[in-house]
């Protein structure tokens, strides 16, 4: 009896996985200073201010980092309120974030941002990077406060051999951070030379002139400065909750 034929869609099934696989590229290590930086309380700003002005203000982030940030380094990846840059090293990443933090620093109305660096090597496969160096980078975004740059010790030792005026790193000492099985040790970076003008709304985190603010309250000693009456209304009914 002659065997049936085999359906084209079949013989693949029999083809050994080497051949139906394509090869995974094997990629390169890059060593690099990584840098994630994101607008802070962006979930209260939305939820203060509504979806269109949330809107609004990540389109006109996205636009500050391409402007300061990203002709400093490599954007690698720009998603809703977070950018993740590459830069070659420690001193061109401070030098792009100071330009950023400047053009925000004078935007009143904009929301504050925050920055984390870590320097060292990564693997670079498909146009993305992997390994433990860009996790500890977002990391240490993500326990910055809005308008603060933390980096690792790394960073901090490479940055200490320059001396920039106006510029000043201070230690925080070791933190645990999110899935992170040791404790890093954490670092400050201060922008001595970018004054901020404005007040920030404990409710909303925007930036707001003091001197014309819809709203100004005092709390356990403290003044607080409101963009909106909205935020100066939910402040007044639970001020602990913003602090």
């Amino acid at each position: 009896m002659t065997p049936s034929p085999i359906a084209p869609d079949k013989r693949l099934e029999l083809l050994p996985a080497s051949v139906v696989r394509p090869q995974k590229s094997a990629g390169r290590n890059i060593e690099a200073t990584f840098c994630f930086v994101d607008i802070a309380g962006y979930t209260a700003l939305t939820d203060s201010h509504g979806e269109s002005a949330a809107a609004d203000l990540i389109e006109d982030f996205n636009d500050m980092v391409r402007t300061t940030a990203a002709p400093f380094g490599k954007l690698q990846e720009l998603t809703g309120d977070c950018a993740f840059l590459v830069f070659p090293d420690p001193l061109v990443a401070l030098d792009a974030l100071a330009a950023l933090y400047k053009l925000v620093a004078d935007r009143k109305d904009f929301p504050v941002v925050r920055a984390g660096l870590h320097h060292g090597s990564a693997l670079f496969r498909g146009n993305r990077y992997f390994g433990s160096t860009v996790n500890i980078a977002a990391r240490m975004a993500a326990q910055a406060i809005g308008g603060e740059i933390l980096c690792t010790k790394v960073v901090a030792e490479m940055l200490a051999q320059t001396v920039v005026p106006d510029r000043a790193i201070e230690h925080r000492g070791l933190v645990s951070l999110k899935n992170l099985p040791q404790p890093v040790d954490v670092y400050a970076i201060v922008l001595a030379d970018i004054t901020r003008q404005y007040a920030i709304d404990p409710v909303c985190q925007m930036q707001v002139d003091a001197r014309h603010a819809a709203g100004v309250q005092r709390f356990e000693g403290r003044t607080y400065w409101f963009c909106s009456a909205a935020c100066s209304g939910k402040f007044s009914q639970q001020p602990a909750l913003y602090l």
